[in-house]
């Protein structure tokens, strides 16, 4: 696998289908005490271990960052901007080939008739 392009977007990430290859969008949605992190790649899907690893960052930051008087997505890095640190840690997680797994598409309709 080649690098990817990993793109960090201000919208909520446009559909697998509509990507390059070779791209990765990342969206981090923040509302009050809420984080919302959206990373899709065409023809593949994050690897539950990975998400699971961001989200143990999150939770870690939340809890070491308790007593700053600030919004948590500032406590812990994610607004007004993601931070370097954050940049950082997600290029190198998001570049090695285990963090994705194929996205299997069985080509039958799953719909209920």
């Amino acid at each position: 696998m080649g690098k990817l392009k990993i793109e960090y977007v201000e919208r909520p990430p446009r559909g697998a289908e509509d990507l390059p290859p070779d791209v990765v969008e990342l969206w981090i949605g923040v509302s009050g005490r809420k984080v919302d992190v959206n990373i899709v790649r065409r023809g593949f899907v994050l690897a539950d271990p990975v998400m699971h690893t961001i989200r143990e960052r999150i939770k870690r930051l939340a809890l070491a960052t308790t007593n700053i008087n600030k919004p948590l997505p500032e406590r812990i890095g994610f607004s007004p901007e993601l931070s370097p640190d954050w940049r950082q840690f997600l290029d190198d997680l998001l570049q090695k080939d285990d963090s994705w797994s194929f996205l299997v598409n069985s080509g039958t309709n799953l719909r209920p008739s």
